[in-house]
């Protein structure tokens, strides 16, 4: 009998209508090499993606009902030991993102990014993070992220009360957990700055709101809103 081939790492790209960023970021996945990966695309928009046939990609419908919901229902629906995600704007510009993450033996491993602004210019995104820092600032990337699934377990979903920083929320959980945390610090993955990101201004009003939900959730004091972009 043959052994059933253990998947180690699930990716998920949650996606909403932007087709014309998601190939970009389905291909640098497909490019990692030395791990055994699953990609979950996660389809929250309007139309279906069908366009996509490496066995290696399954594709789930989560009927547009939200960028948390839709990463819930990734890590739901995950088969492998560790969990990493890629925001279908950006691209791993690193071949060994899931093997470096593999190798460090950490149960949180986070990295730095580059971000490419629509002038052109690229400014590095490189912070350290820990379990004292987060209570003033979110200096993780999700997108730069790979952790244990079993995070999960202990600690439960994504909070969907919070839709801007449910990922802060998240890394304050597994800080405060006694988790292990490992940073590379060096640049793993391209953020592309542009009008439709939610740290956007259009929505800072929004944004502070559920910034005050966080900050009473974990009793945080004198956190200032911020984006990522505020950090380079």
């Amino acid at each position: 009998m043959v052994a059933r081939r253990v998947t180690l790492f699930s990716v998920i790209i949650p996606t909403r209508n932007r087709p014309e960023f998601l190939p970009a970021a389905v291909q640098s996945v497909l490019q990692q090499t030395d791990a055994d990966f699953e990609l979950l695309i996660v389809n929250d928009g309007s139309t279906a993606i069908q366009y996509f046939v490496d066995p290696r990609i399954r594709i789930l419908e989560n009927g547009e009902k939200g960028a948390v919901p839709a990463r819930n229902l990734g890590v739901v629906s995950a088969r492998g030991e560790f969990i990493a995600f890629l925001d279908d704007d950006d691209v791993w510009s690193v071949h060994d993102h899931l093997s470096y993450a593999l190798n460090s033996g950490s149960d949180f491993f986070f990295a730095d990014g580059m971000m490419r602004f629509p002038n052109g210019e690229s400014k590095a995104f490189s912070q350290a993070a820990d379990a004292l820092s987060l209570e003033s600032d979110n200096t993780i990337l999700i997108s730069a992220v790979c952790y244990k699934k079993s995070l999960h377990t202990a600690l439960g979903p994504f909070d969907e009360q919070l839709p801007y920083y449910w990922d802060w929320d998240w890394y304050l959980r597994v800080a405060r957990s006694g988790a292990r945390l490992q940073r590379r610090a060096e640049p793993v993955v391209d953020i592309l700055v542009h009008a439709q990101n939610m740290s956007g201004a259009s929505n800072a009003r929004e944004r502070q709101e559920n910034l005050n939900q966080l900050c009473a959730k974990h009793r945080l004091a004198n956190v200032i809103l911020k984006g990522h972009t505020d950090f380079v």
